[in-house]
């Protein structure tokens, strides 16, 4: 008979009591065989006492140790940064306190101050594995994604378990299949939001930087089907009227640019789908809507515009975008909007506003300095939904008394982070030397972030420097030909030159045969250079 290697095969014992019903059971996960050096150099594959089998012992051991002391170190700093107390925007700073201090985006400073306090305060007996070497630092990670959706009571259940385990032996798949059957015994039900709850509209440009992106709408699933079904057969209407036309030659409905008229067929449906789902009037009932106060900002380099260059576009001031794509917008664009800088510093050239609002060129300059929000860390898109911020306030009772409306003294920052510096949770202080920006985070962190007025792209950018140099090159040629320098550097290598034929000369002299030192005349005299013979008259 086969060995039975299942759960009845160990004899119960008090650490595996009989769990409740309503609990998952305190299933033993445990390895056939410990995790030795010789055991881990075999699971790699590789040939034992060779240098292949050293660096995955090395690697193993930096990992269960420094590795482990470092992230252990880490989670229990950023676990000091989080109160249950703390609410809005207090909670905010301190996520921000925690990004700036990991050089990291708002939002993984937020993602790692939430996961701390996971750790620390529902995940104990596991972190303690972590810190022991036992438990490698990625399973934790993902122990804590697992049970984010579980409440404290669930999780700490969850980590009294998985601590149990025989985690210094386990394989990885083990781990996470057990996990995963762990987790699903608590059900998501009880604590994730509901399918309406879910609701959500989100834009994201495509990885690739090929000028596309995706709008996802996410909701339950009967809503979602209907509104599938709704464009299919919204699609389909349209397409038989545009066949239609064709036929009867009428107008052809919905061909928004002209392709099907220049075709000479209807459009495919999954073409309608999108041209209805896109550029359709929105239906709101009674509720009026107002033109669109947002825009689409497309920054394209001058010579990418006239072809004389590939560099790409932006559009929102951080969205690649293919240099076809963009010189097809621009040809589209009703107007355009020139912001002037200087060439070499990017400063925004025009002199500072007296009110409190900035000229329209200096919103438009502060827009393609700061599209994103100014405070570090934060990745809001502001080119649209935005707020100019005067770094030293404005003094609206004595303009000259308080901070300037110059682009040195404005920046772009969310509505959140404005809301917070306007409370004096965020005090910006900017260098007017060198236009860095320091940060103080309610005393909690310090960050200096250096002013933007890169408004070129690399290749452009290049381009522009080796023009200038070739420009400057030609200025100091013109420089050194009017002063006669060229004809002194022609006269020191006539000179240099009539040296060596002299020297040449010496030396067949001297070692004719038919020399005699005793009675040496010396050299006869250096016959002309070819071309500077004398006349012969």
């Amino acid at each position: 008979m086969g060995r039975h290697a299942g759960p009845s095969a160990i004899p119960p014992g008090p650490e595996r009591s009989a769990s409740r019903p309503d609990e998952p059971p305190r299933k033993p996960v445990q390895s056939r065989t410990p995790l030795t050096a010789q055991a881990l150099v075999d699971r790699a594959d590789v040939t034992p006492h060779t240098p292949e089998a050293e660096t995955v012992l090395r690697i193993f051991h930096r990992r269960r140790q420094e590795h482990a002391a470092f992230y252990v170190a880490e989670t229990r700093d950023l676990a000091t940064l989080w109160s249950e107390e703390d609410e809005g925007d207090e909670k905010a700073l301190h996520a921000l306190a925690a990004s700036v201090g990991m050089r990291a985006k708002l939002h993984r400073g937020e993602d790692r101050l939430r996961d701390a306090h996971v750790a620390v305060t529902d995940l104990p007996a596991c972190f303690g594995r972590v810190e022991s070497g036992a438990l490698p630092v990625e399973w934790f990670e993902w122990l804590i994604r697992s049970v984010l959706h579980l409440t404290a009571y669930q999780r700490r259940q969850v980590d009294e378990r998985v601590a149990a385990w025989q985690l210094e032996s386990i394989d990885v798949e083990r781990f996470y299949r057990e996990l995963h059957t762990l987790v699903v015994w608590f059900g998501r039900a009880a604590v994730q939001e509901s399918p309406q709850e879910q609701r959500s509209v989100s834009l994201a440009s495509s990885p690739d930087s090929d000028g596309t992106a995706c709008l996802m709408i996410r909701g339950p699933i009967p809503e979602i089907t209907a509104f599938g079904q709704r464009l299919d057969a919204a699609a389909r209407a349209v397409q038989d009227a545009q066949r239609h036309a064709l036929e009867t030659g009428a107008p052809i409905p919905f061909d928004l640019d002209g392709d099907a008229s220049r075709e000479g067929r209807h459009l495919s449906l999954a073409a309608l789908q999108y041209a209805i789902a896109v550029r359709s009037q929105l239906d709101t009932g009674a509720v009026e809507v107002p033109d669109p106060a947002f825009r689409i900002s497309v920054v394209v380099p001058v010579l990418t515009l006239l072809g004389r260059s590939n560099a790409p576009a932006t559009l929102d001031g951080t969205i690649p975008i293919p240099p076809r794509m963009a010189r097809e917008l621009v040809a589209k664009a009703p107007a355009f909007e020139r912001v002037l800088t200087d060439p070499v510093s990017g400063d925004h050239l025009p002199s500072a506003s007296r009110t409190y609002r900035p000229s329209a060129a200096m919103a438009e300059n502060l827009r393609l300095i700061d599209p994103v929000c100014a405070v570090p860390g934060c990745t809001r898109n502001v080119m649209t939904v935005g707020e100019m911020d005067h770094i030293e306030e404005f003094d609206l009772e004595n303009p000259a008394r308080g901070g300037p409306t110059s682009v040195e003294n404005l920046h772009r920052i969310c509505r959140t982070h404005h809301r917070m510096k306007t409370a004096g949770l965020l005090d910006p202080e900017r260098d007017e030397t060198t236009g860095t920006t320091r940060w103080r985070i309610l005393g909690a962190a310090v960050c200096d972030v250096a002013a933007n007025t890169d408004l070129v792209t690399r290749e452009l950018g290049g381009r522009l420097r080796e023009a200038w140099q070739r420009y400057a090159d030609d200025l100091e040629f013109e420089a050194l030909t009017r002063t006669g320098f060229f004809d002194e550097a022609r006269a020191e290598d006539a000179d240099r030159d009539e040296a060596y034929r002299w020297g040449c000369h010496l030396i067949d002299h001297y070692s004719r045969p038919e020399h005699d030192e005793a009675d040496d005349p010396g050299p006869p005299p250096l016959p002309p250079p070819p071309g500077h013979e004398p006349p012969p008259y």
